[in-house]
């Protein structure tokens, strides 16, 4: 059965909880300083409560800008977007759904786990429908049908689970972006 790819319009596009306590309970554990949590409550996400179920996008977006500002300040935004992408991957690690996913990647191998990359994301968020062409043995196109403005932030996030799935000297390439759908390639270095 093939699947129906999800049309949602950008106004009602949002990211499930995990992916907001991933990045804000655990990949920042011991970055949240006083100003910061302030500035968070201020633009709709208030750590001293419960995390709702979701969060809209463009709220999410506000969120990652203000931790960037926040937490990397001295760096150029492209790797402060870098940094943070990292800290995603590592604290989405920590949540109890994303141990259970990056256990699994482990186990898969990067071959395997990119071609689990569209189910992986379709887990994260309401929206995002994910194209796999493989291009080569260590070489895969990744087709999104979004766009993320955040310098670099996608590119390391992805260099990230490679790396998690046990990829040696993953990289992560934009080849396309149009502002509604992006393109990237995955590569990595073959096992001798």
């Amino acid at each position: 059965m093939t699947r129906r790819p999800r049309s949602v319009p950008p106004e009602q596009r949002q990211v499930y909880v995990q992916v907001v306590e991933g990045l804000l309970q655990h990949g920042l554990k011991g970055q949240v300083s006083p100003r910061l949590r302030e500035r968070l409550r201020q633009a709709g996400v208030d750590l001293d409560r419960p995390l709702l179920p979701l969060y809209p996008v463009p709220l999410w977006a506000r969120c990652m800008d203000i931790v960037v500002e926040e937490v990397y300040p001295d760096v150029p935004r492209a790797e402060g977007y870098a940094l943070l992408a990292r800290a995603h991957v590592e604290g989405y690690g920590a949540t109890l759904l994303g141990r259970a996913v990056m256990g699994v990647m482990r186990v898969l191998g990067p071959r395997r786990m990119v071609h689990r990359l569209p189910e992986v994301l379709r887990g994260t968020d309401n929206y995002t429908e994910a194209t796999l062409t493989e291009r080569g043995p260590t070489h895969f196109e990744l087709h999104l049908n979004s766009s993320f403005s955040a310098p670099g932030y996608v590119e390391a996030l992805f260099e990230g689970m490679l790396a998690a799935g046990g990829a040696k000297a993953p990289r992560v390439t934009k080849v396309h972006d149009d502002g509604d759908s992006s393109t990237y390639a995955l590569t990595w270095t073959p096992e001798p």
